[in-house]
């Protein structure tokens, strides 16, 4: 018994916003995606962290000497091998300046997360303002259906013309031509959450009214600012490596050198190559810019988020202002006047077209109800694409 009661509850409820995030964060294609680009960074730091190869060179050739008039030869080989040295730390700065890179695109990629995260809540509750749509045009059927009842009991004593009959049952057809057209708006807006998820949601549950507001956050915590001072960062930590660069090379090694008269050689060799003419002043002077350039993207960024949220602020405080109005003071009015209007025709003292315009009234309002905290949901995706969900 038990089980069949936890099972009749899995089949009436659906997926729940917080249910359809954390499922997103694991199953959904485009989120793994994201996450699978960091696996880049573990190439170049292998690739910065790797010591030098090093060069060996073969040579093997033919002496002749005619000194007495007469040629002869021996054969001669050399077998060089040089080994460069990553000196003055050049591997480590390689090192920091690979894990600062990995460290901003990591806030690239939580930005990035935090977007299709905005569209799978915006998409929610999409689908869950179709539901409510659902729901209101269950509500129009079922008192369309009322109302024509009524009117064939009438018709049947003889009380109304067979047209009233008629706009009747036109009424209640169209009523349900609407709920169907809601019912298929409401499944393809699942499949489309199905398709961002990850994973096939089969029903949405939650509250369309309860609209969160934005919460306060300082623009240095946003994701995309982050990445442009790790980047600052990164860039010093290049410009550190190029100074590094710039300086002298150095090389070891050995030669071997043998011949077919039983002569052998060996001998140590260093090489240093001298920045005399040029010591990376332009890869110097270009990250220098760099640098500058993403200092100021950074207060650029900083404004454009303060903005945004100021304008979601003010763009949602409107439209709880406008959803506060309806409910309060339009909708209990819309009610009673359709209670009665149902009434009144029931008393002959409206006609059923004067109650039909009543009562479109009263369901266009639930429908720009719901409409309204469509749209107050939609501007507050904008918010978790900034500020993260929750």
């Amino acid at each position: 018994m038990f089980l069949l009661v936890l099972l009749l509850v899995a089949v009436c409820y659906g997926e729940t916003i917080d249910e359809v995030i954390e499922v997103a964060l694991k199953e959904s294609p485009r989120i793994k995606a994201i996450e699978k680009e960091l696996n880049v960074y573990k190439g170049l730091e292998i690739s910065v962290s790797a010591f030098p190869n090093p060069e060996a060179r073969l040579e093997s050739g033919f002496v002749t000497n005619d000194k007495d008039g007469k040629p002869k030869g021996r054969i001669f080989n050399t077998l060089e091998f040089d080994q460069p040295l990553p000196l003055w730390g050049i591997r480590e700065k390689g090192r920091r300046v690979v894990r600062k890179e990995r460290e901003a695109f990591q806030n690239i990629v939580e930005a990035r997360k935090r977007e299709v995260i905005a569209e799978i809540y915006r998409m929610f509750y999409e689908s869950l303002f179709r539901k409510e749509v659902v729901k209101v045009w269950e509500e129009n059927l079922k008192t369309a259906k009322e109302v024509e009842e009524f009117v064939r009991k009438s018709y049947e004593l003889g009380e109304v013309t067979p047209l009233e009959l008629l706009r009747a049952q036109r009424e209640k057809d169209l009523a349900r031509i609407q709920l169907e057209i809601a019912k298929a708006k409401f499944s393809a807006s699942l499949k489309e959450l199905s398709a961002l998820v990850g994973k096939e949601i089969k029903d949405v549950e939650g509250d369309l009214s309860a609209v969160a507001r934005p919460k306060s956050i300082k623009p240095e915590e946003v994701p995309t600012v982050q990445a442009l001072r790790k980047r600052v960062q990164a860039l010093e930590e290049g410009i550190r490596l190029e100074k590094a660069l710039a300086k002298p090379t150095v090389g070891v090694g050995f030669v071997v050198e043998d011949s077919e008269e039983g002569y052998y050689g060996l001998r140590g060799s260093l090489t240093v190559g001298l920045p005399i003419f040029y010591r990376r002043q332009g890869e110097i002077l270009q990250k220098v810019v760099q640098k500058e350039v993403v200092r100021e993207r950074i207060s650029a960024e900083r404004l454009l988020v303060e903005n945004k949220i100021r304008a979601i602020n003010l763009r949602l405080g409107v439209i709880l202002g406008q959803l506060e109005k309806l409910e309060k003071e339009v909708l209990p009015r819309a009610k009673e006047e359709l209670e009665l209007a149902i009434k009144s025709y029931r008393l002959r003292v409206i006609t059923l077209l004067e109650l039909s315009d009543v009562r479109r009234r009263y369901y266009e309002l639930l429908l720009n109800r719901a409409e309204l905290l469509r749209d107050a949901h939609d501007v507050y995706s904008e918010f978790v694409a900034i500020g993260g969900w929750r």
